[in-house]
C-alpha cells in the first residue's frame, strides 16, 4: 500500500475493509401500544452510515455493513427518539417501542445536520406534518402558532413577514426552503412565494445564526420543508379547500421510492378574491426533487422549486388613538384600481454527497435562483388634515443569484460521548437590476373621502408618467465557516465562527456615481449545556449561548441639492446573549429563555415630509423571556402553551442633530405575546381549539409620542374526521371576527388591517 494512501485511512478513520465480516441490522419499530409503525426513520452509524424507512409491518432491515461499533436512532412523527449502541460482528435484531412525543425530537437548521433538539444549546421549535395537517393551516400565524413571541403581519396583500424578538424586516430571520436560502440580495425573503398549505414541516431557531447560515441570519432562522416525507413504498396525497373570500385551493404531493433513491414532487394552485375590494390573489407553486445514489461515495440530488404569485393591492386604514378613522372596514380598498404585484421564482438545484469514510461526509450543493416583480404601488392614505398622493411607485426588478456551498461534516463518538464537526465555504454572488419610471403631477387626497383629489383632479392616479431610471446593483459574498459540538456525558460545548468577505456596488443610468461597499464580518457562536437531572423518563437541562449575526446593507443613492451622493449604510449586526432551561418527560416537552439582544446599526426611516424620508443607522436593544410547553394528558388530550415578554427598545437613534428618538420602544413591538391551545383526539376525530393574544404596540418609533394600537386575541378551532384514507377537516380562525391592525406601513399613521373571520373545508386523500 502507498504511503499516500495510509495517510489517507489514518486521515478518515476506520475504512470499511472488503475482507470484514458482513452485519446485518433488523428489528421492528412500534409504538407505545406495540402497533407497529409504518415510516419510522431508522439511521446507523458507524464504520458506515445508512438511513432506512420501516414498513407497513414496523421492520426494517439494513444489510452488507461491516463489523464494528455502530448507533442506531429510530423516530417517527409524534413518537420520540430512541437510541441503542452496541459492537456487531454477525447479524442482529433490535427492535425498537417508541415513545409518544409532545414535540419533535429532532432538528437539523440549527447546525447544518440531524439532531436531537435536546442537547441543542438555542431556543428551537419545530412544527410536524401532522399538526399542519389536522388543523388544515392556511397563513403563517396558524402554523407557527405554537412558536413563542411570533407576530405576523402582511403588508398590501403581498409582503408578508414574521417578526420575532422585536426584529420585524423581512430580512431578519433568515428563510430556508428544503435547506436552500429563500433572499433577495439585499437579505430580504418574499415568504408570499411560497403557500403554508405546501408545508410538510417547519423548524424555527431563535438568535442570532449567522456563525453557520451567513448573512440575514440575525434574529434566527427558519426552515420550510415542502417535499413529501420519505418511505418504503409509493405514497401521496390529493386535497382540496374551499374557504372564505372565494379561495378555491388544489395541493398534492407524491413519493415514488426507487432502489437507489427517490422521486418526489408537490404542488399547489389556489385562487382567492381576497377580503379587501379588488384584492384578490393566485398563486402557482411546484416542487420537484429526485435522489439516487451511485454508490456510498456518490450521492446526486436535483430540485427544482418554480412559484408565481399574482396579487392585487391591498389599502391601508388611517389611524387615530390607535383606531380606524371614519368608519373604514377592512373591506375598503382606497388604491388605485387595476394596481397589482406579480412575482415569479424559479430555484434550481444540485447536491453531491460523498461519504468519504464511516465518519466523513462532504458534500458540495448549488443552486441558481431567478427572482423576477413587477411592484406596483399606490396606497399611501393618511389621516387629514394631511393632502397626500396615493404614493404610485413602479419598479421592475429581476435578480439572479448563485449559491456554491462545500461542507464537511465529521461525526464520531457514542451514546455518551460525541464529536461533530462542520466546515465548509460558500461563494454567493448576484446581480439585482431594477427598472422605475417616474411620475409628476398626481392628484391629492384628503380624509374621509380618499376616491376624490383636491388638487390636479383630471391626472391620473399615478400621475403624468416619466422617463424610467435603471438600478444596477451588484454583490459577491465569500464565507468560511466552522463549528465544532462536543458531548460528554452531561455537559455538551459548542463552538463555531464565520467569516463573510462582500463587495457590493450601486450604480444608476441616470448618473455617473457609484456606491461601492466593501466589507468583512466575523460572526461567532458559542454555546453549551449541562443535564442537571438525567432518569430513564426526565431529562432537565440548562443552556446558554452567545452569537453574533450581521447584514450588509444596500448602499444609496440620494438626491442632496440636485446633486447625487452615496449614501453607504454599515452592516446590521445584531449580538444576543441567552441563558434557558429544557426539560423533557415522556408526557411534557418546556422549554425557558431569558436573553439579552442588541441590534447595532439597523437601518431605520424617519419621515421629514408627506413624501420624503431619511435613513440612518439606529442601535436597538430587545431584553426578553419566552417560553414553551407541550403536553400529552389523559383520554387522548394534548395541550400547548407560550409566552414571550419582550422589552425592544431605541437605545440611539438620531435621524438630525436636533431630533433624538433614543430610549422610543421599537414600532409594532408588544411586550406581551401569548398563545395557548388543546386537541383531544377520538377515534376517527380529532379536535382543536386555541387563542392567541398579542398585546399593545406603538405604531411608530419614529415621533415623539406615537398612538398606541390595542391588544388583540384570537380565537381558532378546527375538526377533523378520517375514514380510511379521507380526511375532512372544518376549520375557522379569528372566530369573533376582530377587527385588530397586523401591521404598520412605512412609518405613516396608518396600518394594514388582519384577516377577519375565515371558515374552511379541505378534503384530503392519503394513498
Amino acid at each position: 500500500m502507498s504511503p499516500f494512501r495510509i495517510f489517507l485511512l489514518a486521515v478518515l478513520g476506520v475504512w470499511p475493509a472488503a475482507s470484514q465480516t458482513s452485519v446485518t441490522i433488523e428489528g421492528t419499530i412500534r409504538d407505545p401500544q406495540g402497533l407497529p409503525v409504518d415510516g419510522a426513520a431508522v439511521d446507523v452509524h458507524g464504520p458506515v452510515r445508512r438511513t432506512v424507512r420501516s414498513g407497513e409491518s414496523g421492520r426494517y432491515r439494513i444489510g452488507g455493513l461491516p463489523a464494528g461499533r455502530y448507533r442506531i436512532t429510530a423516530v417517527a412523527d409524534g413518537l420520540r427518539l430512541r437510541e441503542a449502541e452496541g459492537d456487531f460482528t454477525a447479524p442482529v435484531t433490535r427492535d425498537f417501542q417508541l415513545d409518544l412525543a409532545p414535540a419533535v425530537s429532532v432538528i437539523e437548521t440549527a447546525s447544518k445536520t440531524r439532531e436531537d433538539s435536546l442537547r441543542v444549546p438555542f431556543l428551537v421549535t419545530a412544527v410536524a406534518r401532522p399538526e399542519l395537517r389536522d388543523t388544515a393551516a392556511a397563513s403563517f400565524d396558524e402554523a407557527l402558532r405554537t412558536v413563542a413571541g411570533l407576530q405576523h403581519g402582511t403588508q398590501g396583500n403581498f409582503f408578508t413577514r414574521v417578526t420575532t424578538r422585536g426584529l420585524r424586516d423581512t430580512a431578519d430571520v433568515l428563510t430556508l426552503v428544503d435547506g436552500v436560502p429563500l433572499r433577495q440580495l439585499n437579505g430580504s425573503a418574499d415568504l408570499a412565494m411560497i403557500p403554508v398549505t405546501a408545508l410538510q414541516g417547519v423548524e424555527f431557531v431563535k438568535g442570532s445564526a449567522s456563525a453557520m447560515h451567513g448573512r440575514s441570519a440575525i434574529g434566527g432562522a427558519m426552515q420550510f420543508y415542502t417535499l413529501p416525507p420519505t418511505g418504503p413504498r409509493l405514497s401521496g396525497e390529493l386535497a382540496y379547500t374551499r374557504a372564505s373570500f372565494g379561495t378555491n385551493e388544489a395541493q398534492g404531493g407524491i413519493h415514488v421510492p426507487t432502489r437507489r433513491g427517490r422521486v418526489a414532487a408537490a404542488g399547489v394552485a389556489s385562487r382567492s378574491n381576497g377580503y379587501q375590494q379588488g384584492a384578490g390573489r393566485d398563486n402557482n407553486f411546484l416542487t420537484v426533487s429526485g435522489d439516487h445514489a451511485f454508490s456510498p461515495l456518490l450521492n446526486l440530488r436535483f430540485t427544482y422549486l418554480g412559484s408565481d404569485v399574482r396579487a392585487g393591492r391591498g389599502s391601508i386604514v388611517p389611524l387615530m388613538n390607535g383606531r380606524p378613522m371614519f368608519g373604514i372596514t377592512r373591506r375598503d380598498n382606497f388604491g388605485i384600481p387595476g394596481v397589482y404585484m406579480d412575482g415569479e421564482l424559479h430555484s434550481a438545484s444540485a447536491k453531491a454527497d460523498s461519504q468519504l469514510s464511516s465518519r466523513v461526509l462532504l458534500s458540495n450543493s448549488f443552486n441558481f435562483n431567478r427572482y423576477d416583480r413587477l411592484f406596483q404601488g399606490g396606497i399611501t392614505i393618511v389621516p387629514p388634515p394631511a393632502a397626500v398622493t396615493k404614493g404610485y411607485s413602479e419598479n421592475l426588478t429581476r435578480q439572479d443569484s448563485y449559491l456554491n456551498e462545500t461542507m464537511l461534516q465529521w461525526d464520531a463518538g457514542s451514546a455518551s460521548r460525541r464529536n461533530s464537526f462542520t466546515a465548509g465555504l460558500t461563494f454567493d454572488w448576484g446581480n439585482f437590476d431594477q427598472s422605475s419610471p417616474t411620475f409628476t403631477a398626481a392628484p391629492t387626497y384628503r380624509g374621509p373621502d380618499y376616491n376624490r383629489p383636491v388638487t390636479n383632479a383630471a391626472s391620473d392616479p399615478r400621475g403624468v408618467r416619466g422617463p424610467s431610471v435603471v438600478s444596477y446593483f451588484n454583490q459577491d459574498v465569500t464565507s468560511f465557516f466552522a463549528q465544532h459540538h462536543f458531548v460528554w456525558k452531561r455537559i455538551g460545548i459548542l463552538g463555531g465562527l464565520r467569516i463573510d468577505s462582500f463587495d457590493q456596488t450601486l450604480s444608476r443610468s441616470d448618473t455617473g456615481v457609484r456606491a461601492p461597499f466593501s466589507a468583512s464580518r466575523f460572526s461567532p457562536r458559542i454555546g453549551g449545556d449541562v443535564a442537571l437531572l438525567r432518569r430513564e423518563s426526565v431529562d432537565l437541562l440548562a443552556f446558554g449561548n452567545f452569537a453574533e449575526g450581521f447584514r450588509p446593507q444596500l448602499p444609496g443613492l440620494n438626491t442632496l441639492n440636485n446633486v447625487v451622493v452615496p449614501q453607504l449604510l454599515r452592516p446590521e449586526v445584531t449580538r444576543n446573549v441567552e441563558a434557558g432551561l429544557r426539560l423533557r418527560h415522556r408526557a411534557i416537552d418546556a422549554q425557558a429563555s431569558v436573553f439579552n439582544m442588541r441590534k447595532i446599526d439597523g437601518q431605520r426611516s424617519f419621515r421629514s415630509g408627506p413624501e420624503d424620508f431619511i435613513f440612518v443607522n439606529a442601535t436597538t436593544r430587545v431584553r426578553g423571556f419566552e417560553s414553551e410547553l407541550r403536553a400529552l394528558l389523559p383520554a387522548g388530550l394534548s395541550t400547548y402553551g407560550n409566552y414571550a415578554f419582550h422589552n425592544a427598545r431605541h437605545i440611539e437613534f438620531r435621524p438630525t442633530p436636533t431630533t433624538n428618538f433614543s430610549g422610543n420602544r421599537l414600532r409594532m413591538s408588544p411586550r406581551h405575546i401569548a398563545g395557548s391551545g388543546v386537541t383531544w383526539a377520538w377515534r376517527r376525530f380529532a379536535w382543536n381549539a386555541g387563542v392567541a393574544h398579542v398585546g399593545a404596540r406603538p405604531l411608530r418609533d419614529n415621533v415623539i409620542a406615537s398612538q398606541i394600537l390595542p391588544s388583540y386575541t384570537l380565537i381558532h378551532a378546527s375538526l377533523s374526521f378520517r375514514v380510511g384514507p379521507v380526511q375532512t377537516v372544518f376549520s375557522g380562525t379569528n372566530l369573533t371576527d376582530r377587527y385588530y391592525i397586523a401591521d404598520d406601513f412605512s412609518a405613516q399613521d396608518a396600518g394594514n388591517p388582519g384577516v377577519p373571520r375565515r371558515i374552511s373545508i379541505q378534503v384530503r386523500y392519503k394513498f
